[in-house]
């Protein structure tokens, strides 16, 4: 365990120096930022066969055992987002700024008409003409690199696709490798998002570990049937400390995981995109079904889990998309208590069609099943539209 928290620190370390000495490379700007505005108002309306949890997207549907199924319906505009890029120059590089958010914080009734904001992306980006580029602020993360196209707004985040939005400083090597191909390979130190186990703690688990997680990607994209190729593998490495979480000694757990992913042409209209994972302690990189740590007294475990998705995307010249996909998230039933969730997995078809002037409408059927730990499984068919004008 110390010769892989060493291990993280030297990659930190490296980062560092790395972005301070591309960063010193950079004069005065050369010309003030270009400012440009986006985004999109969207409306999603489901009906959902038994209760999904949270209900205005599907993370899980509930066990009978614990809500009697009935239908439930819901109507929310939460998703529609706003932002900005900015654009300048400085010692021969570009400086790509970006802001976005949405209105998904807040819980509860009471919210759903008084949408709170929540920050997605706040980052700079400065790229080189020599492939490299330095990235600091909050962004996707290195690794999951792919999402699927689903109108249910957390694209199979918690059923088999992981990967989410953290505060990072991320060094980017792109090599050029003639006739559209090309190598790449990203390393970041990103911040460890723990969890809160009592109120009075004043930090989460993830910041007592006093380092930051590692990420990293190695990818390779090539022209296939006109299109593009894409592949690679991802990883991360960090640490949670539960110190005074649970009564007893300071217990240290690993997050990490391993994963690949794929963006397969299939001709000039249709894409095949995927990908699979194994991992321990990823809830919070959206695996193991929310679940990542596994308390009993004053002790605790790491739950394991692997999980992945595939999806067939059709496209029309007429603005016309149709998908198909498939997720599931696996964690350890060895690793989980009574009631726990043991698996979850979705199938989902959707159409979507540009009507033209940014406007677009889509309709999407999908089937949940999450199973429980001696408890009775979830079950759901969840019927979803929206539309989305974006500007």
């Amino acid at each position: 365990m110390k010769g892989r928290r060493w291990m993280r620190l030297g990659l930190t370390l490296l980062l560092a120096m790395v972005a301070w000495a591309t960063l010193c490379g950079i004069a005065s700007a050369q010309e003030k930022p270009q400012l440009a505005w986006y985004g999109y108002v969207k409306l999603d309306a489901s009906w959902d066969q038994a209760l999904v949890n949270p209900g205005n997207y599907a993370r899980w549907v509930v066990s009978p055992d614990v809500v009697g199924d009935h239908a439930h319906f819901n109507m929310t505009a939460r998703q529609t987002r706003l932002g900005f890029t900015a654009v300048s120059k400085a010692g021969g590089a570009t400086l790509n700024g970006r802001w976005e958010a949405d209105f998904y914080a807040g819980a509860g009734a009471a919210a759903e008409n008084r949408n709170a904001l929540q920050v997605r992306h706040a980052y700079v980006d400065v790229v080189w003409p020599s492939g490299w580029s330095l990235l600091a602020g909050q962004a996707s993360d290195v690794v999951s690199p792919l999402n699927p196209a689903t109108l249910n707004y957390i694209v199979a985040w918690w059923g088999g696709n992981t990967g989410y939005r953290r505060p990072q400083l991320r060094v980017t090597r792109r090599v050029k490798m003639g006739e559209g191909k090309e190598f790449r390979i990203e390393g970041a130190a990103s911040r460890t998002i723990g969890d809160e186990f009592v109120a009075a703690d004043p930090g989460d688990t993830g910041a007592d570990s006093g380092l930051p997680s590692f990420q990293g990607l190695v990818g390779f994209t090539a022209p296939a049937s006109g299109r593009t190729l894409g592949l690679g593998v991802y990883g991360h490495a960090g640490e949670e400390n539960l110190h005074r979480e649970l009564g007893g000694d300071p217990v240290k757990l690993g997050s990490s995981s391993l994963g690949m992913y794929l963006t397969l042409p299939m001709g000039a209209k249709a894409t095949l995109n995927g990908e699979a994972w194994a991992g321990a302690n990823v809830d919070d990189y959206m695996g193991g079904i929310a679940q990542g740590i596994r308390v009993a007294g004053t002790s605790a475990t790491g739950i394991a889990a692997r999980g992945g998705w595939a999806e067939l995307a059709l496209r029309s010249a007429s603005g016309t998309q149709v998908n198909f996909g498939y997720s599931v998230d696996d964690p350890a039933d060895d690793d989980l208590a009574k009631g726990a969730r043991a698996l979850n997995r979705a199938l989902w078809a959707n159409v979507t069609r540009d009507a033209g002037g940014g406007l677009r409408y889509g309709l999407e059927l999908s089937n949940w099943e999450t199973r429980y730990v001696e408890m009775a499984s979830g079950k759901s068919w969840r019927v979803q539209t929206s539309v989305q004008y974006s500007f």
